[in-house]
């Protein structure tokens, strides 16, 4: 209940507080598991990926974010479970792949953190494990514009039009390693930064 409540309220969100628009919502599944693998420059991407379609998601988030227990309750009802940045956390991918075999879609940032737009790349391997595998599709996506929205340290939304663009299903062999997929997934998120 307490999740279909927050997607009514983002939804209500960006109609009242941001513009919001997506392309290329086709490529999401309408059944099944599949992951949504994206850009990530502000804290309330998230949320904008939760609504591109009437899906419930399940989301990586930083442990940090789960230090308050009112936060965190909030952060689990919303399908939200932590993770341990820059190490290896086996329980977070455990959990992620245990989602995606029951059939929930999974959001993640093969960047692992926000990044402004001028600063390189650096994918995860994490992301490369995880979609090989679980053997599910992975939809590339770019968010354009959630920095203004709500950028780092800001407390409060501005008004600023979002753009979300979808690309059509990744799939990968047993035979690639995690690196090289997480590249590839990378790759196809840049394209749709060039397409945009």
């Amino acid at each position: 209940m307490i999740y279909w409540i927050a997607y009514l309220f983002m939804k209500l969100l960006s109609k009242l507080c941001f513009s919001c628009k997506f392309y290329g919502t086709e490529h999401l599944p309408k059944r099944g598991s599949f992951i949504i693998a994206s850009n990530h420059v502000s804290n309330i991407d998230p949320f904008i990926l939760g609504i591109s379609c009437w899906r419930r998601f399940s989301y990586v988030a930083k442990e940090s974010l789960f230090k308050n227990k009112i936060g965190a309750f909030l952060l689990y009802k919303v399908g939200g479970f932590p993770i341990k940045r820059d190490s290896s956390d086996f329980r977070a991918l455990r959990e992620t792949l245990k989602r995606l075999k029951n059939g929930c879609p999974i959001v993640l940032f093969p960047e692992g953190t926000r990044k402004k737009e001028s600063q390189e790349k650096r994918v995860q391997s994490g992301i490369g494990f995880i979609a090989q595998k679980s053997g599910v599709p992975v939809i590339p996506a770019y968010i354009r514009g959630s920095e203004k929205v709500l950028p780092p340290g800001a407390r409060k939304l501005s008004h600023h039009h979002v753009t979300v663009f979808l690309g059509a299903p990744l799939y990968f062999t047993a035979d690639q390693t995690y690196l090289d997929i997480a590249n590839q997934i990378m790759d196809k998120i840049e394209d749709l930064a060039k397409q945009s």
